[in-house]
């Protein structure tokens, strides 16, 4: 289907990104077309796992003209976010669009203008674009050797619901960060037994500080030097965390900052994970190397390699739940030529422009230490100032 008709902006997802870009872009006069590709608003959130909490407190998670209600107490729940993204679009004076999944965007140089497809072919027209699919859009799992003749069940973390559900199951989990940590824990409570298998030893850090959230420190310390911030990390850390060598996990090698520009992937904040580590609930083993039906042969240590000839130790887990990641798909949606690097990440971000794709933003990609949701705050007022700018001069 075909549209005459060519909006001002379109924004592609109606996530907690999409909607603090549309209710910005509402309030400064704008009438955003929004597109989410799940049924209702709020249904990514509404599907996460049982008992998540956000890791960045009530007072630094607000969204445009959305804040938690002091019902949500310290750390909003699931439920709590979901009912704040639900509502926005009612608050903000702008409606979505849902069921729309975009197969393609391209650029109309010509006519100056954004072509937006669906995988039904319903196409839109618009004179600015905000990407606001985010980083999580795309579940991978990697294809290990062997992966196929796995006997047990393969999943992955964005699937993961509820821990009770594997109860006296052996739980193998892959990867490092919050999520997979978190759902450790969870199923250390249920599960016969939980072994996480890591490749790169994870940066943990205390989820707040006498009462203040870590975000909080990474708000008020955004503009410090970064080896000085690093700094700080490590001694909360030391302090704070303490010395896991002993039960399997290694001191990162590099600091916060350089580890998170090569992977993206900011700290472990889940307390009883380290708790979990310290009493053996949690036994921690390196990458896996093959799988050979029911048995999954993984390093015994985390600092293992092929290269320096590492041990192996073979597990027989009912279970492999994959926290290993997103990609955005971004190289297949966008039809525009190197706008993403290496690992699919766009390579501008908030008011940015990459000079091939005229007033197309991406909001929600970068995930700093003072917060994601702080983040889209600001990058959703950065965008519409500039599309404000940019469409009202033409």
């Amino acid at each position: 289907m075909h549209t005459n008709v060519i909006h001002d902006v379109t924004v592609v997802g109606a996530g907690p990104a999409g909607l603090s870009a549309a209710f910005e872009l509402t309030r400064t006069g704008f009438t955003p077309l929004v597109l989410e590709r799940t049924r209702a608003v709020g249904d990514v959130w509404r599907n996460h796992y049982d008992g998540l909490r956000l890791n960045s407190g009530r007072y630094y998670s607000a969204l445009p003209g959305s804040k938690f209600p002091l019902s949500a107490g310290g750390w909003p729940t699931r439920d709590d976010v979901v009912s704040l993204l639900e509502s926005m679009p009612e608050r903000g004076g702008f409606s979505v669009q849902t069921g729309i999944e975009i197969e393609k965007i391209s650029y109309d140089r010509e006519r100056d203008i954004w072509q937006i497809t669906s995988t039904d072919n319903q196409q839109f027209e618009s004179r600015a674009v905000v990407i606001a699919t985010g980083a999580n859009r795309i579940p991978v799992i990697p294809e290990w050797e062997g992966k196929n003749t796995f006997t047990g069940e393969i999943i992955h973390s964005s699937q993961f619901k509820n821990a009770r559900d594997y109860v006296g199951k052996h739980v193998l989990v892959v990867g490092s960060g919050n999520s997979s940590a978190e759902i450790a824990s969870r199923l250390a409570e249920h599960a016969a037994s939980v072994t996480m298998s890591i490749r790169t030893p994870p940066q943990i850090l205390p989820k707040s500080i006498y009462g203040i959230p870590l975000i909080g420190i990474g708000v008020w310390t955004k503009h410090l030097p970064m080896a000085l911030v690093d700094g700080l990390l490590g001694f909360l850390r030391r302090t704070m965390i303490g010395d896991l060598s002993a039960y399997g996990l290694p001191s990162p090698a590099m600091p916060m900052s350089e580890q998170y520009a090569i992977n993206n992937v900011v700290p472990i904040l889940y307390y009883p994970f380290v708790e979990d580590v310290r009493a053996g609930r949690i036994k921690v083993a390196g990458t896996i190397q093959r799988i050979a039906g029911k048995d999954v042969e993984v390093f015994s240590t985390v600092s293992a390699t092929p290269d320096n000839g590492g041990s192996t130790t073979t597990l027989q887990p009912d279970v492999i739940v994959a926290g290993t990641g997103f990609r955005t798909g971004f190289s297949e949606l966008i039809q525009i030529p190197d706008i993403t690097d290496d690992k699919g990440r766009p390579k501008v971000t908030s008011d940015q422009e990459f000079p091939d794709a005229p007033r197309m933003y991406f909001i929600g990609h970068v995930n700093p230490l003072s917060g994601q949701l702080n983040q889209i705050r600001q990058e959703a007022d950065k965008i519409t100032r500039k599309l404000h700018q940019q469409l009202s001069s033409n």
